[in-house]
């Protein structure tokens, strides 16, 4: 028997102990159970080194020992993840026949699983080392599409731990996300949303075939019935939330920037026929066929039009009216090479479905007759630069210019927010989302709301809660835990299901599908279980916390600290 002695909030005291945890490495999926719960940060993640000197061993480039090494701890699926779920856990349960316990492990962590599953960027993909060093990424995003469609599992009802009330002003993926972790740490929360359907732009701004409505309406009913309360219609204005503030302990602004900005500075840019990405979109969900006023048809059937940006948004709104029947959709903008920021994959998609996609050029004039849009003038960018903060800047060169006929134009260069709220957080008052700035995508707005859930909770209870799913550092692995890509390669990527682009351009039914039993498995096989959870043993208490979470059930023993 051994004795170690901890100390607390400025207070030792000694425990003796008769065993300490070990891990069985072999079997460990590094889910980040055991971690996350550890009372005395006993555990790490630990990830192994890929050798990678044999430059034919696999199809990317060979390393150093010294750059394996470096790159080792560099990142992992854990730590790209904002919201700090481990692909590898959820992947390793469900290899093993455990899918619910799968899910359970995304559930945790992310309120929107099933739209996750459809639109993340998937920054875990990105990071894979399989990726990186031997062929292809996981196909972490179809994994997780497929634990959603397949597995039934019902939240269980949030706890009711505080008298304290919450509002949160907004039901996006931001607001739904603060509403939801206010709500597992036991607060009575009421989120008020002005439109008549909670999900912010996952209903008005992204098209159905990114995102099936079903998957949005599954993932908040989920929420609604675990016990957290939506007001849709709910149109605020200054006098509403002085009246929030003095009815609820603590209120979240997570209302997003619901309006497109327009490009004011270029001559007749409120012609007819133009529109923002975001009334273009809202139109198309919503099957409206007028804007303004009534005498201005939606008209894009049988006609040309331009998107002017390279974004997501851009994508989405021309692929949109693709399917609505232009005969000609062409995105122009002013990024060229890497700086266009659409992914790589969301490109892809789009030129396959008949996109034209022109960089390096700015709008000068709109031209037409009568108010009536017919073309674009477009002058050539130069020295385009974009610093750290996302300011964009550059020149033009006005002896390049470029016209382009077009019936409308679509405008997805940003959004802004409503004027109506404080300028920044207050003693009661907190900001989640796009209108706190950072990051605009679904998974970094759940993040955001996440953090804002925490900020409330510590403004409140006079505490700060410990974030160990995503505040942790990566240690390397000893050398006998070295993996060799040459023994992993019998396992090929699976090919994302897709509808050939000739089928899905006329319609707005699901451009992806969902992994069968068959391939979900295949794919999961291809996971090289880079990381694992390493236990000091002199920080270990020998509690058992756990030997008894661990979802996997199977890797963690208690033995005598002389076998540690």
């Amino acid at each position: 028997m051994s004795k170690i002695t901890i100390d607390h909030d400025g207070t030792s005291f000694t425990l003796q102990r008769e065993t300490v945890a070990r891990v069985d490495t072999k079997k460990c999926i590094n889910c980040g159970t055991c971690r996350e719960n550890c009372p005395v940060d006993a555990i790490t993640e630990a990830q192994r080194r890929i050798c990678r000197i044999c430059p034919s061993c696999t199809e990317q480039p060979g390393m150093t020992p010294q750059q394996m090494d470096d790159f080792c701890t560099k990142q992992s699926c854990t730590t790209a993840c904002p919201l700090g779920i481990s692909p590898q856990g959820y992947i390793g349960l469900a290899k093993c026949g455990k899918e619910e316990e799968a899910w359970k492990q995304i559930w945790k962590k992310n309120p929107l699983p099933s739209v996750c599953a459809r639109i993340c960027h998937h920054p875990c993909e990105q990071v894979c080392k399989r990726g990186a060093l031997v062929d292809e990424p996981m196909a972490i995003r179809d994994l997780k599409r497929y634990l959603s469609d397949t597995v039934k599992w019902e939240r269980p009802a949030y706890p009711r731990l505080h008298d304290e009330r919450v509002a949160v002003v907004g039901a996006g993926p931001a607001g739904l996300s603060a509403g939801h972790f206010l709500s597992t740490l036991g607060y009575d929360v009421t989120i008020f949303e002005p439109n008549m359907e909670p999900g912010g732009m996952l209903v008005r701004a992204i098209p159905e075939f990114r995102l099936d409505r079903d998957a949005v309406r599954r993932d908040i009913k989920k929420l609604q019935d675990a016990g957290l309360k939506i007001q849709c219609g709910a149109i605020l204005g200054k006098k509403q939330l002085k009246e929030l503030q003095d009815e609820y302990d603590a209120v979240i602004i997570a209302a997003g920037k619901p309006h497109g900005k327009e490009i004011t500075w270029v001559p007749k840019w409120n012609y007819d026929g133009v529109y923002t990405a975001i009334q273009f979109m809202d139109f198309a969900n919503n099957n409206q066929n007028t804007y303004r006023m009534p005498a201005q048809n939606f008209v894009v059937d049988d006609a040309e039009g331009v998107v002017i940006g390279g974004g997501s948004v851009a994508l989405d709104a021309a692929r949109t009216a693709v399917r609505l029947g232009a005969k000609k959709v062409t995105c122009v903008c002013l990024e060229e090479g890497d700086n266009v920021p659409a992914h790589a994959w969301e490109r892809k998609e789009a030129e396959e479905e008949g996109i034209t996609i022109i960089e390096g050029w700015s709008p000068k004039a709109y031209t037409g007759r009568v108010n009536t849009l017919e073309g674009i003038d477009f002058v050539k960018v130069t020295n385009f630069k974009k610093d750290e903060n996302g300011k964009i800047t550059f020149d033009t060169d006005a002896s390049q210019t470029m016209h382009m006929p077009c019936t409308f134009e679509i405008t997805a260069i940003g959004q802004y927010a409503d004027n109506i709220f404080p300028a920044e957080d207050g003693e009661t008052v907190f900001y989640a989302g796009d209108i706190a700035g950072g990051p605009s995508s679904v998974i970094d707005a759940l993040a955001s709301g996440r953090k804002a859930a925490f900020a409330v909770d510590a403004a409140l209870m006079g505490r700060k809660l410990r974030n160990a799913s995503t505040d942790h550092e990566i240690v390397q692995a000893p050398m006998e835990e070295k993996i060799y890509p040459c023994n992993r390669r019998k396992v090929r990527l699976t090919p994302r299901p897709m509808t050939d682009p000739a089928v899905r351009v006329l319609n707005f039914d699901d451009v992806e599908r969902t992994f069968t039993q068959k391939e979900a498995y295949n794919e999961e096989l291809r996971c090289l279980g880079c990381g694992y959870a390493l236990i000091d043993p002199e920080k270990c208490i020998g509690c058992g916390v756990c030997q008894t979470l661990c979802p996997k059930g199977d890797v963690i023993t208690m033995v005598k600290r002389e076998e540690a």
